[in-house]
């Protein structure tokens, strides 16, 4: 069979299947379209949100089974404490702040100021709901998973659980959708790299600096990690849908 026929036998099938299952076909092209955000835009994006799930999910089981995951934590926990110095210490005491609540409110409301002179009143109710369903999940988190933080290497005293981290995902969501916002704003290829390293770089210092300081898990932080990118992923759609749906 040549090629050709292989092709329009697939042809003469979907064909079929079209006439067949009509709505279904008209459906699933509307998913694929790249035509309007609500085809393969959110489509690819419901799918990155259902990997996120998953992932997150093992990761909560390994902690709650004490598979492999546990020792590897005590084991990079231990490895940071060895090599801990005074100087990385001070600093990433510093870059933790970033994630804390005090920052996290200042710089929503700066973020917010900015946003309504620019009369995007949605992206500020966008941004609050957001920091505000990542605090309730991370709460919920803790209080299901019930695990102790490692305090006989933290660098200074923390309170409450320890999986996940809410200070890694409050890095994500924050500074990953304000980048976002920005970088969508932005025509210069140049200014958008830059944003997006500049967002990146802390989002994964906060997250090192929790462990660095002994008073998270890897696996705390990679938890609060796979929850930020999923309220991002929330923000993004949210951005988009009414982007579509009140264009400026």
């Amino acid at each position: 069979m040549t090629t050709y026929q292989i092709i329009q036998r697939l042809h003469d099938r979907f064909g079929r299947l079209a006439s067949r299952y009509p709505a279904a076909v008209r459906w699933l092209a509307a998913r694929l379209t790249t035509d309007q955000f609500s085809g393969l835009p959110l489509t690819v994006l419901a799918g990155l949100l259902l990997v996120n799930v998953m992932i997150l999910s093992e990761v909560a089981e390994n902690i709650v089974n004490t598979e492999p995951m546990v020792q590897i934590d005590l084991w990079f926990t231990k490895t940071l404490f060895q090599a801990r110095a005074t100087n990385l210490s001070t600093f990433f005491y510093g870059v933790t702040w970033l994630g804390s609540l005090p920052a996290t409110i200042g710089f929503a409301v700066l973020g917010s100021i900015l946003l309504l002179r620019q009369h995007k009143r949605r992206n500020v109710f966008i941004l609050w709901a957001l920091i505000g369903g990542v605090a309730t999940f991370v709460q919920v988190g803790k209080r299901t998973f019930v695990r102790e933080r490692p305090l006989q290497v933290a660098y200074y005293p923390e309170t409450g659980y320890s999986f996940p981290s809410g200070h890694s995902a409050t890095a994500m969501i924050l500074y990953g959708l304000l980048a976002y916002w920005l970088i969508r704003g932005q025509r210069s290829v140049r200014w958008k790299t830059g944003t997006g390293v500049t967002a990146v770089s802390l989002i994964l210092m906060v997250g090192f600096s929790r462990i660095y300081l002994g008073v998270h898990f890897l696996s705390d932080v990679m938890g609060g990690y796979l929850l930020g990118v999923c309220w991002l992923i929330v923000g993004i759609v949210l951005t988009e849908w009414q982007r579509s749906t009140h264009p400026a």
